[in-house]
């Protein structure tokens, strides 16, 4: 999405104002979003070494590289900037279901500092599947006019009355009957509190009971990045792509399980709950990362 139409729009300042804006659309009277795709382009300044740093030291990650799941909160000031720009989207409440990242350059913090600017190209589009209507969010990352990144997520609009859908096939199954456990990851109780302060991301659903329970959640949950980032955190090397199906809440506090159930699809668990499917694809070049 390079064409020159598109407007460039500058985006400055953290993450949530716009998450203020996102809680007062419930606000505006809700419209269809409609069949037309809604294309956007933000420019915002690049993330500080500092703040790479910071990020890298919270989840343990290897210093030499940008972390995949580092550059979501980027794409999700761009989305939401973009969604608040469509008459008639309730922004707050969206559930988030899925998300897609992949790497097309593998970046040092230093490089992805000193190369300036970043622009993120956002396009919306609703599309329907068994379950209702979705919302796909499709992102490309620049800088110096290359292509750093692809990203894609997906955020329910309406779903079909459960009357109406079709039967689950597939339920929760016990982790001891998957492939081995690769590793415990214990979560602390705040550990929502410290993401919201690493990424700007002050949703309440993640922060306090009371809002919680207004979402329907019975406490407040992990940020979905946060588990896709500690599921990274326990794997061998840098990912160069990452899919990830958000499949039910992980909880601050609970002791996870990472389970590998092929070569590429691994399972994140709470218990007996399947929290988080992701299918990941490690750099081809070992020494992606080497700076000499």
């Amino acid at each position: 999405m390079q064409e020159n139409t598109v407007r460039l729009q500058p985006l400055q300042g953290p993450l949530w104002p716009l998450l203020c804006r996102a809680g007062f659309s419930l606000l505006r009277p809700q419209r269809d979003f409609g069949a037309n795709s809604r294309q956007f382009r933000h420019q915002l300044p690049a993330p500080a070494v500092a703040a790479i740093s910071a990020y890298q030291q919270h989840f343990a990650f290897a210093p030499e590289a940008v972390p995949l799941c580092f550059y979501y909160p980027l794409l999700q000031r761009a989305q939401l900037a973009s969604m608040l720009q469509c008459q008639g989207l309730r922004v707050a409440g969206l559930i988030h279901t899925d998300n897609y990242l992949e790497a097309q350059q593998a970046q040092t913090p230093q490089m992805l500092y000193g190369n300036g600017p970043v622009q993120i190209d956002t396009a919306l589009h609703t599309e329907n599947n068994e379950k209702g209507l979705y919302l796909r969010v499709e992102q490309q990352l620049w800088q110096q006019g290359q292509q750093v990144l692809r990203a894609s997520s997906g955020y329910l609009l309406k779903k079909i009355p459960r009357s109406a859908a079709p039967a689950a096939i597939t339920a929760d199954l016990p982790v001891q009957q998957h492939h081995r456990v690769l590793a415990q990851i214990q979560t602390q109780p705040n550990a929502a509190h410290r993401y919201a302060r690493l990424s700007g991301d002050f949703n309440p659903i993640h922060l306090w009971h009371w809002s919680a329970r207004l979402f329907g959640q019975r406490q407040p949950i992990l940020h979905g990045m946060a588990s896709a980032a500690l599921l990274c955190q326990a794997l061998p090397q840098p990912l160069q792509s990452l899919t990830l199906r958000f499949r039910k809440p992980v909880y601050p506090g609970s002791l996870l399980q990472l389970c590998q159930i092929s070569d590429v699809l691994h399972h994140l668990y709470d218990g007996q709950r399947l929290c988080l499917e992701a299918e990941l694809r490690y750099w081809p070049d070992a020494h992606a990362f080497d700076t000499h």
